[in-house]
């Protein structure tokens, strides 16, 4: 079975789940899922976590996030992006790029984000995307997310093109129709790539093609990122055999380690370097929180 993390480049027309799909049935029987769900729009950027690596995706789940979008001005539609109905047209001539410079730059310092009614966070127990095509008025979530930082690539009405970093949760559709309005017009994201997540980069990410060749040449795990790799700036401890099975049964460890600080995280080895869990180093002692299956 493989452990570790696939830098995967999804392309824009399929899911992140029918990403899985592709890739389940040549991982052995490894357990698959993935880090932050793209939109079927979008592209870039969706680390697959495999094996054990599936077990601790929030440890290595990073709150930042980098994008590229590509919007258009003049015309608002019900999904905020070019995949929904057209609901609004207007024009778009008094907008100026010094204009759009200076709302992101507002939403750098304060932006509570509504978000799309076609999303799936929920309302009573139901996803608004669900109860929108049922017809049913939503209400949107509101929230506070974080734009970091933003660079606008490109200005040539009615496009526009922008690399923005941000926060986990943050809807780029949202912020595309947010600065339509606020320019007095209306906006909608033509296109999104996800280029940085969770530690990978678009630069080292392994496209369907790639993949597709290694799933047929049986050699997949050339692809695969170890577990180690993510953790490697993550504070470490090696163990004996006893002070191992100790832990690889889920029992704390009285264990004095000057250079850890209390509550934090720790990647845990037996005395041949291989991993065996994830914890934290709790009032002196070693806690594990994720074991690696063993037998």
């Amino acid at each position: 079975m493989y452990q570790g993390f696939l830098n995967f480049n999804k392309p824009s027309g399929i899911s992140s789940n029918k990403a899985i799909q592709i890739l389940k049935p040549h991982l052995n029987g490894s357990k698959i899922g993935f880090i932050g769900t793209l939109d079927p729009l979008a592209s870039g950027v969706l680390p697959i976590c495999i094996g054990f690596a599936t077990r601790i995706s929030e440890f290595v789940s990073d709150e930042l996030k980098e994008y590229e979008l590509e919007g258009i001005f003049g015309v608002a539609t019900d999904t905020f992006d070019s995949e929904g109905e057209i609901v609004s047209k207007s024009n778009f001539d008094q907008v100026r790029k010094e204009d759009l410079n200076s709302i992101l730059e507002e939403l750098k310092v304060n932006y509570l984000q509504e978000a799309p009614i076609y999303s799936a966070l929920k309302v009573d127990g139901k996803k608004m995307y669900q109860l929108a095509r049922k017809g049913i008025k939503v209400n949107p979530k509101k929230r506070i997310v974080k734009l970091h930082d933003f660079e606008i690539i490109d200005f040539e009405k009615p496009n526009f093109r922008i690399k923005i970093l941000c926060s986990k949760g943050f809807y780029v559709r949202s912020l595309v129709n947010d600065l339509g309005i606020k320019l007095g017009t209306h906006a909608y994201l033509y296109s999104l790539i996800r280029t940085k997540s969770s530690g990978f980069d678009i630069n080292s990410s392994h496209g369907i093609d790639e993949v597709k060749y290694h799933i047929k040449n049986k050699s997949i795990e050339k692809l695969i990122t170890p577990i180690d790799e993510l953790l490697k700036n993550t504070s470490a401890v090696n163990l004996d055999e006893l002070k191992t099975k100790k832990i690889l049964n889920g029992n704390k460890l009285e264990m004095l380690i000057k250079e850890v600080k209390n509550n934090e995280k720790l990647v845990i080895y037996d005395n041949k370097s291989s991993l065996i869990a994830i914890g934290k180093y709790i009032d002196g002692f070693i806690v594990p929180l994720k074991v690696v299956p063993h037998d």
